[in-house]
């Protein structure tokens, strides 16, 4: 807004004009004293329902807004930080229920107070299985039968489990259970008219798993169950203010399509936890820009104050002698990427055809030419520096010879002599043709796909690289409608559960296994960990896990890559941890800023 100028003695000028000059670098660089961050974004945001979408960048954004029961330690990466919880939980001999405490006077953005039915309400809506958007988070709850007021107390709630489950306090309490509104999402009582029951008919005899849109329709569920998850999706319930309110230091304010999303200060946000609590920043801008150059020229000319995860070659260009405003660094956290192959596809049914394709990557040539060195080679989903990882796989080397051999093993030659290898499948002759998806924008992942399929051309396989827009990609991988495809995962730093990703459950339903990938024996072993409360017995399950992915090539995983970022220097209090995305800009305090503090500004 416009504000109407007021009149200053000329010591309180002249010291204004000494702040300004002492912010201003190396020639005549003068950095803003604006209390807020401008973050770079490659594409647009999903959408900021926390159950209804999976990209990374919209956890951040979420993660702002809603608060969980537990929080992550940034120092230990333990989740033994009480959030909205008022005490860590009171757990039963049997790891059958778990009792929280709630902190009393914790409000959402629009002033009324948290307490135990938002809880329950939020479990009821995470595990509602006719919600096809959430099933990608709802597989971290399904363990979890009910919550319910102990007592009638609305600060205390107890969970009840259908079965245990290692990680529930870090996955669930600390990580997809947000605590949203019920007054919000839910004015119509909806979810008080379907049970617990209810769910479990559906979601603990396996039905759930075997969902789809079109079974959705004449599924027989409680219409109270089907009528909420139809609201519930309704495309508003992620852009819309009116619904985007949550307990976190700030809330919703514009979403422009393809251009911004900007947070401003929740006026009704309380610290009760000290630093970890901080909110030092009036405004949080998420701006999108899918063109690398275009973002590393907005970051150079101060329209950014933060790119938090670059492409190595786009980190190379940020000369910070030259730009001496500009900082920067690298670290890792856990993530990797590798490359899908859609297992449904007749082509690459066979683990024998996706062993002969990990031989055709070349990852030290493309680390050490493409990502500038910023990656470790990987033959597992699992975080090298987890102590769960098994580093007994050895890794797959570059070796067309080996791959030819392979394939030509499996009768996949040129049989017509027109340069591509064909073989007959199920009475038809098939091409070795396919197509690999990219989001587009991502020029590092395009040039690494088009590497590869030149390596892939050498042996008589014909690839295309199709760049298509982030949220259309999505929807591709969740519907399966793909050859193959570059991708990148992101956890949290706790043990490893590969369940959301790898399970055949997860085949459907628009889940998380993207590429189809069946395999009883890795069922048995994600089901069998997930049960298992003893860390050790555990630790064998998971490396053997691993061992299994490996030899039926569940996905070619390929590396570990580092995060490189780069900042504006004009804030203090920056720092770099292990938990996604690897730094949290509401901690940082603007130099020259008054250190901040105040309500969020309208302009």
């Amino acid at each position: 807004m416009i504000r109407a100028l007021r009149p200053y003695s000329s010591l309180i000028v002249f010291l204004a004009l000494a702040v300004s000059l002492t912010s201003c670098g190396n020639k005549n660089k003068c950095l803003s004293t604006s209390n807020r961050v401008v973050e770079h974004i490659l594409s647009d945001v999903e959408n900021i329902n926390p159950f209804n979408s999976s990209d990374a960048n919209a956890t951040y954004i979420q993660d702002q807004i809603f608060g969980r029961l537990l929080a992550c330690n940034r120092t230990t990466l333990l989740y033994d930080v009480p959030w909205l919880a008022d005490t860590l939980p009171v757990e039963s001999q049997d790891h059958l229920t778990f009792d929280f405490r709630l902190r009393k006077g914790v409000k959402f953005a629009d002033g009324k107070e948290m307490t135990g039915e938002d809880v329950i309400f939020s479990l009821k809506t995470l595990k509602n299985p006719l919600n096809m958007l959430s099933g990608q988070k709802r597989t971290y709850v399904d363990n979890i039968h009910s919550c319910e007021l102990i007592n009638g107390d609305p600060y205390h709630v107890r969970f009840i489990m259908s079965k245990p489950y290692f990680l529930v306090r870090e996955s669930v309490f600390g990580d997809v259970l947000y605590i949203i509104p019920k007054h919000i999402f839910d004015p119509k009582g909806l979810t008080d008219k379907y049970t617990w029951d209810d769910i479990a008919s559906i979601v603990e005899t396996g039905k759930a798993a075997d969902l789809d849109s079109n079974k959705l329709k004449n599924i027989k569920a409680n219409p109270a169950m089907k009528q909420f998850a139809e609201d519930f999706t309704q495309i508003e319930t992620g852009r819309s203010r009116q619904y985007v309110q949550g307990t976190g230091p700030y809330k919703f304010d514009e979403w422009k399509t393809q251009e911004y999303v900007r947070l401003v200060r929740n006026p009704f946000y309380v610290n009760y936890w000290g630093k970890m609590g901080e909110a030092n920043l009036d405004t949080i801008i998420y701006k999108t820009i899918n063109d690398w150059n275009a973002a590393v020229t907005a970051l150079k000319s101060r329209d950014l104050d933060i790119m938090g995860s670059m492409q190595p070659g786009f980190f190379a260009q940020i000369d910070t002698l030259k730009a001496p405003y500009l900082k920067k660094t690298t670290f890792y956290f856990p993530q990797y990427a590798f490359i899908g192959f859609n297992q449904k596809n007749p082509i690459f049914a066979d683990r024998k055809v996706r062993e002969a394709m990990a031989y055709l990557i070349d990852r030290k040539t493309i680390i050490d030419k493409v990502l500038n060195g910023l990656a470790t080679p990987t033959e597992s989903p699992t975080f090298f520096q987890r102590p769960e990882y098994n580093g007994d796989l050895p890794l797959i080397p570059y070796d067309p010879q080996r791959a030819k051999a392979i394939l030509d093993s499996l009768d996949w030659k040129d049989h017509d002599n027109d340069g591509v290898l064909d073989k007959v499948i199920n009475g038809k002759r098939v091409k070795f043709e396919f197509n690999f998806l990219v989001n587009a924008g991502n020029e590092t992942r395009k040039q690494i796909l088009l590497i590869v399929s030149e390596s892939m051309r050498k042996v008589g396989i014909k690839t295309d690289v199709q760049p298509i827009d982030w949220s259309i990609y999505l929807n591709r991988m969740r519907d399966h409608q793909f050859d193959a495809h570059f991708g990148q995962w992101v956890s949290d730093p706790y043990e490893t559960d590969n369940f959301q990703l790898y399970h055949s459950s997860q085949a459907t339903n628009r889940g998380s296994n993207y590429d189809n990938y069946i395999s009883l024996r890795a069922d048995k072993l994600m089901e069998d960990i997930r049960a298992q409360l003893d860390p050790q017995k555990r630790l064998l399950l998971q490396r053997e896990l691993q061992k299994v992915f490996y030899d039926e090539q569940a996905e070619c995983f390929l590396w570990v890559p580092m995060n490189p970022a780069s900042w504006v220097d004009r804030y203090d209090n920056v720092s770099w941890n292990s938990y996604r995305p690897g730094y949290d800009p509401a901690w940082w305090t603007v130099r020259y800023a008054g250190g901040g503090g105040i309500k969020a500004s309208n302009n």
